[in-house]
């Protein structure tokens, strides 16, 4: 992505990534949890401002975008048959 700032061009880097199994988030023999989990201090180790999700999982009848601001939001569990320890917050 590119940004001008005091017509200066800036490049902003950009990340696709897939969120995988649904078990990424509990399975430690997964090796890419461990990537995910070191992706900050590894790979980008500035606080992005900004991250842009796209998700197949949310339905509406016309494109639509929506902003959080103000912190976490709680899950909707989409899935079902899954190990317990997937539908239990954190």
């Amino acid at each position: 992505m590119m940004n001008t700032m005091n017509g200066v061009s800036k490049i902003h880097e950009t990340f696709y990534i897939s969120h995988g199994s649904p078990t990424l988030s509990i399975d430690e023999t997964m090796p890419a949890r461990h990537f995910l989990q070191s992706f900050q201090q590894k790979v980008y180790s500035p606080r992005p401002s900004s991250i842009l999700v796209i998700s197949g999982h949310w339905e509406t009848t016309y494109p639509t975008v929506n902003v959080v601001s103000d912190g976490p939001n709680d899950t909707i569990y989409d899935f079902y048959n899954f190990p317990k320890k997937m539908y239990q917050a954190v």
